[in-house]
């Protein structure tokens, strides 16, 4: 995987941290779609998310009071991914 500098991320935004978390949600996004066999990538999903939020061509948008609302509603559902089983094995 390559490295990606701060002053690479700062040159598209200003806020680093923002930028690493936009190209998070949208590695978690291709992560999903990858579990659905609707996307298929040669490298990395991480890079790949990285790449295209660097190139300025991942779209996001804060969330409003009503998104926010409608996230705590009861039978939202969690993405596939949070739901895969965690079964912990014992330390011999």
């Amino acid at each position: 995987m390559k490295i990606t500098s701060p002053e690479a991320l700062k040159k598209r935004y200003p806020n680093k941290y923002l930028a690493v978390n936009i190209a998070a949600l949208e590695a978690r996004r291709i992560i999903e779609g990858m579990h659905k066999d609707e996307i298929q990538l040669p490298v990395s999903p991480y890079e790949y998310a990285l790449d295209l939020t660097l190139k300025g061509e991942v779209k996001w948008a804060k969330m409003t009071e009503a998104d926010i609302e409608a996230l705590a509603r009861e039978g939202f559902e969690e993405p596939p991914i949070s739901r895969m089983p965690f079964n912990p094995q014992p330390m011999v």
